[in-house]
């Protein structure tokens, strides 16, 4: 298969810094041109990227995939997990609006359901989300609890961009459970922070 595998995560950030701060490009920008993925669907996998390097250490990276929207790739166990996406992003080209609350998650999960396990067989879900408003990840844990087969569903929302950078927050959806993690981004896309959150 042809994957292309990120080698360094910090050169990476800077390659998606204009993508990211250019919102219509990251909405509807088109595959790059050295990589299978939309800029949507790289930034949301460097985002979990960075999560999962805190969690499990520097060998975690990810890359592209022509039969999903990428993979996560263990380089000490040469173990992957295939990624699909769903966006629940405010569009302003789009006619359509989008629910509030938890109800936007569960939307997108939902939609993504119906394809089935085969579908979901070795993969993550990635919810890619903004404008919610206040939500609550047990009220969406609840609602998809035993309705699907994906080995994990993450959530990665917005929580502000100002002139200090960026900030954005990614949930894993646990059994019994939910964990969500923190991720700052400085202003000038070198650097950044992960830490969880209550």
């Amino acid at each position: 298969m042809g994957r292309k595998l990120v080698k360094d995560l910090k050169i990476a950030l800077k390659d998606l810094e204009p993508r990211v701060k250019d919102l219509k490009f990251l909405l509807s920008g088109r595959e790059f041109h050295n990589f299978s993925m939309r800029p949507k669907e790289a930034w949301a996998n460097w985002l979990l990227c960075a999560v999962l390097q805190k969690i499990h250490g520097d060998d975690i990276t990810f890359g592209d995939d022509e039969k999903g929207d990428g993979i996560f790739f263990d380089k000490k166990t040469g173990k992957w997990i295939g990624t699909e996406h769903v966006s629940a992003l405010d569009n302003p080209s789009s006619l359509s609006t989008l629910p509030k609350g938890e109800a936007r998650v569960i939307e997108a999960i939902n939609h993504k359901i119906k394809f089935g396990p085969t579908y979901a067989k070795n993969k993550f879900l990635i919810v890619f989300f903004d404008g919610a408003g206040e939500w609550r990840r047990d009220k969406v844990r609840e609602s998809i609890n035993d309705r699907h087969s994906f080995m994990g569903i993450f959530l990665i929302g917005l929580l502000w961009s100002n002139e200090s950078g960026y900030a954005y927050s990614v949930t894993q959806l646990l059994r019994n459970d939910s964990i969500t993690y923190k991720i700052q981004i400085n202003s000038d896309f070198n650097d950044w922070e992960v830490s969880r959150m209550i």
